[in-house]
């Protein structure tokens, strides 16, 4: 059997270290505490052609090598002092089974899945002496550890990438000087220029290794890298680089680093992927199933006794595959919001929108936080629902938060072609939700059926009018002609004409308090229908 190294001896790493920074795919038959204290200093593909001595202290990758060969390899390996050989195996071992004697002779290492040359390039990761005892300490998948030990190895501010875009991660400490673009996209938890356009971004996607950015303006240049998995793009680092004579540095850190990020971004998007699948789950069942709500507020943890406020959001689109991209980059953007400011809330996309529940009995909380989501695009939609403090009034305050982001999607567009009001609370909002649910009783009464509304539309259809709009827009400014004319963008005499016309040629009295309040519930619902 080969003999361990001294431990620790050159601050070499450990075979423990090699499985676990290679998250799963690397298994070990006998789970010798003793062989996976072996240290290594090279990871090489076996090649027949070379001397077996030349393999010394290596951990040695058996690609290609058949189950015949695989005795003979592992005891001519041990004589020459490898670390340990690694072979591929489809199915984890049976470490109950009685091992054969030559596999005893090294540490014996399966590569369950993934391409061998990512798993070379991860286990040479640990032969950097930044990474020992700093990344590989970080917990896999946790993006802002990780920035905060590149943070520490770089001496710059760090930031982490998706490929869509989005900031994932980032480094927190104060003492590290950071510029106004690192800010804003901190704050706004994205790139400030979409990534397909960025010609930083797409020059960086092109080199095989780091790059460093000069900044031609008082902001701090960086130095970037793409980060990949058997050619996927998973996402890009960047870091503030403060000196650029110390730029060559940094790209040799991000070179080296760069397979560690990669395991790093793969977790975090399958635990991203389960956590949200899962919580999604739960979070529609205390909103839509009376049966089961309260079981679900205890899988995730809520007090509804604590109170709790529901915010419903909406992309206010008329293209359906845009509105479904926008809603998963909101989810994304609404998760990363609430979990570092708010603790303890919730994200689901429930139909057309991404419901967030955010704890606590302050109101202000959840006007916050809808502010800080719907400032980083101008079409989000924001609804508020009321507090609650039980589970059947969690449910209420889903329904009121997605009300008033529905009646917020139908309200006037401004000259800038957004919406004049784009976030709401349920109370700013009560008045106009309770006259539409009355208006949405009007639509089926046989009272309906001839009455003045429906003489106002056979006149415009028959004649090319818009006394219907004319008459809303004029019940809406309760009876202000110079208001009406102002709206409409005509002269008051013109308004004055439409009027008369309507009194007199159609003979609707527009001076009986019935006849304007029905009138104007009827046109109330026309124009909510056509919008």
């Amino acid at each position: 059997m080969s003999i361990p190294s001294e431990p620790g001896d050159s601050g070499a790493p450990t075979l423990r270290e090699a499985i676990l920074v290679a998250d799963g795919s690397l298994s070990t038959r006998t789970g010798d505490s003793d062989a996976e204290e072996t240290v290594f200093r090279g990871v090489d593909f076996y090649d027949p052609a070379l001397d077996v001595t030349e393999y010394r202290d290596q951990i040695v990758l058996g690609a290609g090598v058949s189950e015949t060969a695989l005795p003979a390899l592992a005891v001519q390996l041990a004589a020459a002092g490898a670390a340990a050989l690694i072979v591929r195996r489809a199915q984890p071992v049976d470490i109950t089974s009685e091992a054969p004697e030559w596999s005893l002779a090294l540490p014996l290492l399966h590569h369950l899945e993934g391409d061998w040359a990512q798993l070379a390039n991860l286990l040479r990761s640990l032969l950097s002496p930044h990474s020992v005892g700093h990344v590989t300490g970080v917990r896999l998948g946790d993006l802002f550890g990780l920035a905060n030990a590149l943070a520490t190895l770089s001496e710059g501010a760090v930031s982490i990438v998706d490929s869509t875009g989005q900031v994932v991660g980032y480094s927190t400490h104060s003492e590290q000087p950071i510029d106004d673009i690192r800010r804003r996209t901190t704050l706004l938890l994205q790139e400030e220029i979409p990534i397909s356009s960025d010609a930083e971004y797409q020059s960086l996607l092109r080199a095989p290794d780091a790059r460093h950015f000069p900044s031609e303006t008082d902001q701090f240049g960086r130095v970037g890298i793409a980060v990949r998995a058997s050619g996927e793009l998973l996402g890009s680092i960047w870091v503030i680089q403060i000196d650029p004579s110390l730029a060559p540095r940094t790209n040799l850190l991000l070179e080296e680093m760069e397979p560690i990020a990669a395991q790093h971004l793969l977790r975090a998007r399958e635990d991203a992927a389960d956590r949200d699948q899962r919580n999604s789950g739960l979070l529609r069942t205390l909103l839509e199933d009376d049966r089961h709500a309260r079981s679900a507020a205890s899988q995730l943890l809520i007090r509804p006794e604590a109170g709790c406020t529901i915010v419903c959001f909406r992309v206010d689109t008329f293209d359906q595959v845009e509105a479904m991209r926008g809603l998963h980059r909101l989810l994304h953007l609404a998760i990363s919001v609430s979990s570092a400011a708010f603790p303890g809330s919730h994200s689901a996309v429930i139909g057309t929108q991404v419901v967030t529940l955010i704890p606590g009995s302050i109101a202000a909380r959840a006007h916050t936080f809808a502010h800080s989501v719907i400032r980083t695009d101008t079409a989000l939609i924001a609804g508020i629902g009321t507090r609650a403090y039980d589970v059947n009034g969690i449910a209420r305050s889903h329904r009121e938060a997605g009300a008033t982001a529905g009646v917020l999607m139908s309200s006037p567009i401004a000259d800038d072609r957004h919406r004049q009001t784009r976030i709401a609370t349920f109370d700013e909002m009560r008045d106009r939700l309770a006259i539409l649910q009355v208006t949405d009783l009007i639509e089926g009464l046989d009272a309906a059926v001839g009455d003045s509304a429906s003489i106002l539309a056979e006149h415009d259809a028959a004649q090319g009018t818009d006394l219907s709009r004319t008459m809303r827009i004029y019940l809406d400014h309760l009876g202000s002609v110079r208001e009406t004319a102002a709206a409409l963008h005509v002269h008051q005499n013109t308004v004055r004409y439409r009027l008369e016309v309507v009194r007199n040629d159609l003979g609707i009295d527009l001076d009986s308090p019935d006849t304007r309040l029905w009138l104007w519930l009827r046109l109330s619902v026309a124009s909510r229908s056509t919008r």
